[in-house]
């Protein structure tokens, strides 16, 4: 009999960090060696037996590209970070030369007509990734300015200068007296920013300086990577003319459910709504209450949520105190590997997939983060939402890697699966309390950066967006007249660009399954979380809704669950 996982004694004594970095030496040469043959595909006789070689091939190369993602979780020494880096660059041009083989792209444009719906998947799957290779100049230039951004934005010495005096705080300006005195300058000196923001705005009792300051910060980093986020946007736009797209928005929006720029700004449209402004949030938290919850354990809630998983027929195994089995109806799911997170405060979970379950062909892994206790709202919320995007992870129900990690399906069905046991296991907030207005305060940046990549990306002359400034005061109240400068504060600019809007487009339609659903739970989990016809999202969502699903219908829905619709 399967053990309860109230069983599991959480007292985790041992580093997933330094266990992490010692296979990195193995994993480089697996890696460089690593070649993938068609040769057992092509010599088959049928379609699917065709499939299931090249499954089995290309499985080693994504298993090997999961394990670099991995590892680069952990602090490493620089060594061992060049050495993952070149693992990956041999990788994706392992991938690319695949991607140029007559064999695979005829068998993929076949696969993607078959009558087999999880080949048909596969084939459009397979598809979709050879047309997006790009040559090597352009992967290179756009590697090396995505990393020069990143590192941009990391760097702590990027500090503001703040000229006015009444914009100092109090211990800043003594600070600058006494120097100003032993240097005996009669010049009063600009003071650097080297406080938190956070801490800035909160102790700042000055609106006006508070909005100058903020608006500074996000700017902070726009002359050192102005150059690189230029080279991306035009080579970029460079790979959007070869495919006789308009624009990049253009070309990456033609293969999402909201397949281009118009739908995507009727949909961010909709979802837009007045937030508080970012340098007045932590004033106005501090004026809401806290939801009050009952401290509960790591050990407790994880008790919890398997209480609420048991009806789809899940279970959990006890191995040991750092390892747990998951099951469905007696077929192996995979391996959680659990972990104590860092004992500082405000260490939270964290999930870290390791291994892609591929039914038939290996089972999945991954590994789970955690604090010792879960004493407010937020740290419950987060184990709650990793532990629902693990079980989607280990129980996606296909056959092919590929149609387990693309597409828009398994996002979803984490998101409608940890909504639905938030539901259960956490009070329903009300909307005064301080995390309802950290959730719109975190919605509406997200809805107004989504709406900067998309305009970023769009060709001038189609810009779909002519005044971000608008933009700005219709999520925040107020107007921001560089508001187009907040491309530089946020990474999602350079590695997501147009799909940023994608976690909002995923998080309006869990929302809307989980009210809106003609099913019951358990046939809404087993189509979005199992999915073992290999159903496309359009056809899984009409038989959630009960009826054909067109764009513009899940556009509507989404616009009348906004409580204050702006536009």
């Amino acid at each position: 009999m399967l053990k309860r996982i109230l069983a599991v004694s959480l007292a985790l004594n041992y580093s997933v960090a330094a266990q992490a970095a010692s296979p990195i030496t193995l994993l480089s040469k697996q890696c460089i060696d690593y070649q993938v043959s068609l040769s057992q595909a092509q010599a088959s006789e049928t379609p699917q037996g065709a499939s299931v070689r090249l499954e089995r091939e290309l499985l080693g190369l994504f298993n090997l590209k999961d394990s670099v993602r991995f590892y680069r979780h952990y602090p490493l020494n620089a060594q061992d970070k060049e050495v993952l880096l070149q693992c990956q660059l041999h990788l994706a041009d392992e991938f690319e030369r695949l991607a140029k083989d007559p064999w695979l792209k005829t068998q993929s444009r076949q696969w993607a007509r078959s009558q087999v719906s999880d080949l048909r998947q596969l084939g459009r799957r397979l598809t979709q990734q050879i047309a997006e290779q790009i040559d090597q100049v352009q992967k290179a230039k756009i590697h090396t300015a995505q990393a020069n951004i990143a590192h941009g934005l990391r760097q702590k010495d990027l500090s503001l200068i703040i000229g006015e005096s009444r914009c100092r705080l109090d211990d800043e300006a003594k600070s600058d007296e006494a120097k100003s005195k032993e240097a005996k300058s009669k010049e009063a000196q600009a003071q650097a920013f080297d406080n938190s923001i956070a801490s800035y705005l909160i102790h700042q009792p000055d609106e006006t300086c508070k909005r100058q300051v903020w608006q500074a910060y996000q700017t902070r980093a726009k002359q050192k990577n102005l150059a690189a986020m230029s080279l991306i946007l035009e080579t970029k736009q460079a790979i959007a003319e070869e495919h006789d797209a308009l624009d990049y928005a253009s070309w990456a929006l033609s293969h999402q459910q909201l397949a281009s720029p118009v739908q995507v700004k009727q949909y961010l449209d909709s979802q837009t709504q007045i937030a508080p402004a970012p340098w007045r949030l932590g004033a106005v938290l501090a004026d809401h209450a806290k939801v009050e919850v009952r401290p509960l354990s790591v050990r407790q809630l994880l008790s919890d949520i398997q209480q609420e998983l048991e009806p789809f027929g899940l279970q959990f195994e006890t191995i040991n105190t750092d390892m747990l089995r998951l099951w469905h109806q007696g077929r192996l799911l995979g391996d959680i590997f659990l972990s104590q997170a860092a004992t500082h405060r405000g260490a939270k979970t964290q999930l870290s997939p390791l291994r892609q379950s591929v039914v038939g062909q290996q089972f999945g892994q991954v590994t789970l983060t955690l604090p010792d206790e879960l004493d407010d709202y937020r740290g419950q919320e987060q184990l709650i939402i990793a532990a629902a995007d693990m079980v989607s992870r280990l129980l996606a129900g296909g056959r092919y890697y590929l149609n387990n990690t693309l597409g828009d399906g398994q996002a979803i069905a984490s998101l409608w699966l940890s909504q639905y046991l938030s539901k259960r296991l956490l009070p329903q907030l009300p909307r005064d309390s301080r995390e309802a207005r950290l959730k719109e305060f975190a919605s509406q940046l997200k809805v107004f950066r989504s709406k900067l990549a998309l305009w970023a990306y769009q060709a001038p002359e189609h810009r779909l967006y002519r005044d971000l400034n608008q933009e700005f005061a219709l999520s925040f109240g107020e107007p921001w007249p560089e508001a187009d400068d907040a491309l530089f504060s946020f990474t999602g600019a350079v590695t997501q660009g147009p799909l940023y809007y994608l976690t909002l487009w995923h998080q309006s339609l869990a929302e809307q399954i989980l009210s809106d659903t003609h099913q019951e739970d358990k046939a809404v989990f087993e189509l979005l979380l199992i999915n073992e016809q290999q159903l496309s999202l359009d056809e899984q969502l009409n038989l959630i809704f009960g009826s054909a699903q067109s764009v513009a219908t899940i556009l509507e829905r989404s616009q009348h669950v906004q409580l204050k619709p702006v536009h």
